[in-house]
C-alpha cells in the first residue's frame, strides 16, 4: 500500500485539498497520514523558568484541544466522499513546517505529498516563495498542489509541460506509470517563443521512446507563453498539470502571470512536482 502525507492547517483550502487527497488515495489504493505542525512562541522576554515553562504548557495544551476539534472536520469529509473505508492516520507536532514535512517523508518512506494552496497570491505563489516550493526543492517526494477551489473530477486528460530536455524524459516515464493508474492520457507540451528554435530531431526521439504510450507530443509557438498555456488547459480539458522540478528558467517564464490570469489558472488546475 502506497503512503501520503497530507500536511494540514484545518484552513477551508486545507479541507477542500483533503477531500481531493481521499480520492487520489483510492486510485492509488494508499494510505494517507496527516500532519499538523504548530511552533510555540519564541522569545518571550520571561525571566522565571517556571513561569516560561506554563506558559509553553498552556500554549501546548491550547493546541492539542485545538487539534482534537479539527481531526473530526477530516472524518467529516471523509464521510460525505463516501471514502470512510481510507484509511487516515493523525500526527501532530511541533517544529518547523518545512522540515516537519520532510522529516516524516523520509521517515514514514512516503510516496506522494498532497498539499492545499491558496489562491490569494496565485499560481505563481505556489511555486516561487511558498511552503509547497520549498517543500518541492528540499524533498525527493512528488508533490501534487491542490488549488482552493479545485474538485476531484476524473482525471482523464494530464498535459506535462517541457522543454523536451534530457533528464525529463525520466520524469515523463514517471508521469506516465501515474496516468496508467488513472486510465488517462498524456498531452507533452512545450511553449516556446516564436523566434525560438523547434528541436525535431529530439521530439522525434522522444515520440519514438514513447511510441506504444497513450501519450501526444505538441510544440507551440507563441509570444504570450502564459495565455496559451491557459488556453491549453481550458480548451483541451485537461484535469492535472505535471512538471519537472528542476526547470526554474521554464517555471519563471512560465508563472509570470498577472493576479487575475493567475487566479484563474490556480482556481481550476492541480499541480504535479516530479523529480528525475
Amino acid at each position: 500500500m502506497k503512503k501520503i502525507l497530507f500536511p494540514t492547517d484545518f484552513s477551508k483550502t486545507s479541507l477542500n485539498a483533503f477531500a481531493y487527497a481521499l480520492h487520489l488515495a483510492k486510485k492509488f489504493n494508499a494510505e494517507i497520514i496527516t500532519l499538523h505542525v504548530y511552533e510555540l512562541p519564541i522569545g518571550m522576554a520571561i525571566t522565571s523558568y517556571d513561569y516560561l515553562q506554563e506558559n509553553y504548557d498552556i500554549n501546548e495544551l491550547s493546541e492539542f484541544e485545538n487539534y482534537k476539534s479539527d481531526v473530526p472536520k477530516l472524518r467529516a469529509i471523509a464521510e460525505k466522499e463516501q471514502l470512510e473505508h481510507i484509511k487516515v492516520s493523525h500526527v501532530l507536532e511541533n517544529g518547523d513546517t518545512i522540515q516537519e514535512i520532510l522529516n516524516l517523508a523520509h521517515k514514514d518512506a512516503i510516496d506522494v505529498i498532497i498539499m492545499g494552496t491558496t489562491g490569494a497570491t496565485g499560481l505563481k505563489e505556489t511555486f516561487l516563495g511558498s511552503i509547497t516550493e520549498k517543500v518541492i526543492n528540499q524533498s525527493k517526494t512528488t508533490v501534487i498542489a491542490i488549488p482552493e477551489k479545485c474538485r476531484y473530477t476524473s482525471i482523464k486528460k494530464m498535459l506535462f509541460l517541457t522543454q523536451y530536455e534530457k533528464f525529463e524524459m525520466d520524469i515523463l516515464q514517471k508521469a506516465k506509470e501515474i496516468a496508467d493508474i488513472f486510465g488517462a492520457h498524456i498531452d507533452v507540451l512545450q511553449i516556446k517563443l516564436h523566434h525560438e528554435p523547434i528541436e525535431a530531431i529530439i521530439i522525434d526521439k522522444w515520440k519514438e521512446h514513447f511510441n506504444k504510450a497513450d501519450i501526444n507530443f505538441h510544440v507551440l509557438a507563441t509570444n504570450a507563453i502564459e495565455e496559451t498555456a491557459l488556453d491549453y488547459i481550458e480548451l483541451n480539458h485537461v484535469n492535472m498539470v505535471t512538471m519537472p522540478v528542476h526547470h526554474k528558467k521554464f517555471f519563471k517564464r512560465l508563472f509570470s502571470f498577472s493576479l487575475s490570469t493567475q487566479m484563474a489558472f490556480h482556481s481550476k488546475v492541480p499541480v504535479m512536482s516530479l523529480h528525475a
